[in-house]
């Protein structure tokens, strides 16, 4: 009963004669292809990661234009200022949907000194956009504020005391 389940090919004696020729040929197809495959994604993977960062680069040069200090563009306005004791203050002011940005460069602190970025407005209110410690050297940083751009009448640098140190208007 079991031999009848068995197909014709098992009751010959032993593996047909080019048995190892037809094995070799079927292992180095396989390995053809799964090579091919490998070298597929390989470049499928080279061409993406091309396109990633090119497309980071265009990204960054895109929003990085406009952004530096001292330009007026029509996007903004720059303030400058320079105080008897030779402190120099240059504000781009710029108008977001939330308020004001800010980019300030200020050079001419004395060390040490506790300062405060100030935006001074036409009504005469007072909003603080940043603070940090002078150093010799020149400072650039940035803030912001809740007012519109057009309500700006000045930017000053005022110390612990509240006292303007310098001026951009």
């Amino acid at each position: 009963m079991l031999m009848e389940e068995l197909p014709p090919e098992a009751a010959l004696d032993g593996p047909p004669q080019n048995a190892d020729h037809l094995l070799r040929r079927a292992l180095g197809t396989v390995r053809e292809e799964r090579h091919q495959a490998v070298r597929r994604r390989g470049r499928i993977t080279a061409l993406t990661s091309t396109f990633v960062v090119a497309g980071v680069l265009a990204g960054g040069v895109w929003m990085g234009q406009g952004m530096g200090v001292g330009e007026i563009g029509a996007d903004g306005e720059t303030l400058q200022g320079t105080s008897a004791a030779g402190a120099h203050l240059a504000v781009k002011v710029t108008d977001t949907e939330g308020g004001l940005r800010l980019v300030a460069t200020v050079d001419g602190m004395q060390d040490g000194e506790a300062c405060w970025l100030v935006v001074h407005t036409k009504d005469g209110r007072k909003f603080t956009a940043g603070s940090w410690r002078a150093h010799d050297g020149e400072v650039t940083l940035a803030g912001s504020a809740m007012v519109r751009a057009g309500d700006v009448a000045g930017v000053s640098v005022m110390n612990h005391d509240h006292q303007p140190l310098v001026t951009a208007s």
